[in-house]
């Protein structure tokens, strides 16, 4: 590309004629400017813009040619756009030291009789105005005309807005191409781990905020429905982080409250009958990532010990006397109202407060039913390739009866019901009839048309009450069977009125 000028050197404050009072005669002009810009807005690709204030310009001014340039990478001022003007010759008799009055002094220039030094360029009114961002010239606008009186202030005032809402157009498509840049890096990411479905904006926002707060070492608190990926978002703010140590999980509800101190915090031999010296799942997690699912399930004797590790970074094994300083991120999670539990006196409110530093929500799959479609194909091609038969496609009807349903187990409960469906199918087509034979799931049967569908707390209910058939009453083989917690199955119970 043709260079026209190369900045070198800190630029001086731009003072703009604009603002220094408009005539009667330049209000027509300001009134063909205001359509023009609205236009310029219409434009997603950089070429197109450039070329479009280019020619916008030259039509409102009455210009013959011209030109717009910007500054590349390095500094050059270079030709983006040309009007009946061949960049490779038209350098022989535009004013170059205009250009760099311009650039080097952040100004407008108006030029009404430009004929050379040498006199070898005829007579021509010329217009130069900057593009400036920041106070620094970041490109300019050049127009000029064989009529020396063909420019003048008024011609000045409307190429230096122009040139000022041209600059702040270009700058936004810069922008929205550097996020989706960005956002296409973190798709491509993410499609590389596994179980990792992000097709839905809500889910892409949640990962790019994860991508945000990846690096602050501080805690974080997941919030979401039981079954929604809580895990999942713990272990990609680990993987996000770069943490060298390990990534720990911990199902806070499904440890006792007897041994809890030292599977988290570890032992010393002796410290109790039959014990040895084992490292506590925080010492494991040295260097890296601890998170704590059902941390709402935690003891509150054991609630003031988890926070002053988190004030000190401190551990004592269960019956050592030493201290040792440990740098592992803590990562929580739970489905429960904890608000509602501090209330109630059943969880402190000062551990709350440090290990919600930051909180991320995970939304449940009905809000993101995007999702729904690529979840199913992923699912239904790994169980083809763990079970080894051919992997079954979901049909149109049966994708629709599937994106309706409501999900309360959100994506643990969509694997479950693909699993079932994968087995039943084998390599064939799953329609909406093999979807709405799964009762247990959708309370309808194999002939239930969509139209008759219960209510989301009857179907609730009764996906509740066919577990509890299923496994004779056993509480825990029916929250396994359904893929959520002990503590919430018995909330769900309470809520409604089953015994």
């Amino acid at each position: 590309a043709t260079i026209l000028f190369t900045q070198d050197r800190a630029r001086p404050t731009y003072h703009p004629l604009i603002g220094d009072g408009l005539c009667d005669t330049e209000q027509p002009a300001l009134a063909a400017l205001a359509p023009l810009l609205l236009r310029l807005q219409s434009f997603d690709e950089e070429s197109d813009l450039t070329t479009h204030l280019l020619n916008e310009a030259v039509a409102l001014l009455g210009a013959e040619r011209g030109f717009l340039a910007l500054l590349n990478e390095h500094k050059e001022l270079i030709y983006v756009a040309a009007h009946h003007m061949d960049p490779r010759t038209a350098s022989l008799d535009i004013r170059r030291d205009l250009i760099q009055q311009v650039m080097e002094g952040c100004c407008s220039v108006l030029v009404r009789d430009n004929s050379t030094a040498k006199g070898k360029a005829p007579a021509r009114s010329l217009l130069c105005v900057p593009l400036v961002q920041e106070q620094q010239a970041r490109g300019c606008l050049y127009l000029d005309h064989p009529d020396t009186n063909a420019f003048g202030p008024t011609e000045q005032h409307l190429l230096e807005i122009l040139a000022t809402h041209g600059l702040l157009l270009l700058d936004h498509l810069a922008s929205r191409s550097h996020l989706q840049r960005q956002r296409e890096a973190l798709k491509t990411r993410l499609a590389t781990k596994d179980e990792t479905i992000v097709r839905s904006d809500i889910m892409l926002k949640l990962y790019e905020d994860i991508r945000t707060i990846a690096a602050i070492n501080v805690p974080v608190f997941v919030q979401g429905e039981a079954g929604s990926g809580k895990e999942h978002i713990a272990s990609a703010l680990h993987s996000f982080s770069k943490r060298k140590g390990a990534f720990v999980a911990v199902n806070c509800a499904a440890i006792p409250e007897g041994i809890f101190e030292s599977e988290l915090f570890g032992t010393r031999k002796g410290a109790y009958h039959e014990a040895t010296d084992k490292p506590g799942k925080l010492e494991l997690a040295e260097g890296g990532t601890l998170f704590l699912d059902e941390v709402a399930d935690m003891a509150l004797t054991m609630q003031p010990k988890l926070l002053r590790f988190l004030e000190n970074g401190e551990i004592t094994r269960l019956g050592d006397t030493r201290s040792r300083k440990l740098d592992v991120r803590v990562v929580t999670a739970t489905n429960r109202d904890v608000a509602a539990m501090i209330r109630e006196g059943q969880f402190r409110d000062d551990l709350m407060q440090r290990l919600s530093c930051f909180t991320l929500k995970v939304p449940p799959l009905r809000e993101r039913v995007e999702d729904i479609e690529p979840l199913c194909r992923y699912f239904l091609e790994k169980f083809a390739g763990e079970y080894h038969w051919q992997p079954s496609r979901l049909a149109d009807s049966g994708l629709e009866v599937m994106s309706r349903f409501a999900w309360p187990g959100n994506v643990r409960q969509l694997r479950n019901v693909l699993l079932r469906l994968a087995v039943q199918t084998q390599g064939r087509t799953i329609t909406d009839k093999e979807v709405l034979a799964c009762s247990e799931e959708f309370g309808a049967s194999s002939q239930a048309p969509l139209d008759i569908f219960p209510s989301l707390e009857e179907m609730e209910k009764n996906h509740l009450k066919a577990a509890l058939e299923r496994t004779d009453g056993n509480i825990s083989d029916a929250a396994t069977l359904l893929g959520i917690a002990r503590s919430t199955f018995y909330q769900k119970l309470k809520k409604f009125s089953l015994s």
